[in-house]
């Protein structure tokens, strides 16, 4: 898990986040439109999860802004986003920024 943390991770071009009537999803664009079978509904934490996700800010500064913010363990907060962002892979959502460092 610790190789994750150090990853700066972006969100897909072919994947748009919106907060609609109070929900947060995402909805992934296939050509013009959108995939409507395919839209996922994330949690609060999901989303400022989400939302940090910009190809600079390395995993291990995400999970510190969860701790800070949700008053959650270390430990918990590392395995929720490595568990998180593990599905966000899987789908399409994000991906590996190469040669990305922290934010200065």
């Amino acid at each position: 898990m610790k190789p994750l943390l150090a990853q700066a991770l972006a969100r897909s071009e072919r994947m748009v986040g919106r907060q609609v009537a109070g929900e947060y999803i995402l909805v992934p664009l296939v050509g013009r439109g959108a995939d409507l079978d395919s839209i996922f509904n994330l949690n609060r934490i999901g989303a400022f999860v989400w939302e940090r996700l910009d190809g600079r800010t390395p995993g291990s500064a995400i999970v510190d802004a969860m701790v800070h913010r949700f008053a959650v363990d270390r430990e918990t907060a590392e395995a929720d986003y490595a568990q998180f962002v593990g599905q966000l892979q899987t789908i399409g959502a994000i991906g590996a920024v190469q040669g990305a460092g922290p934010k200065t």
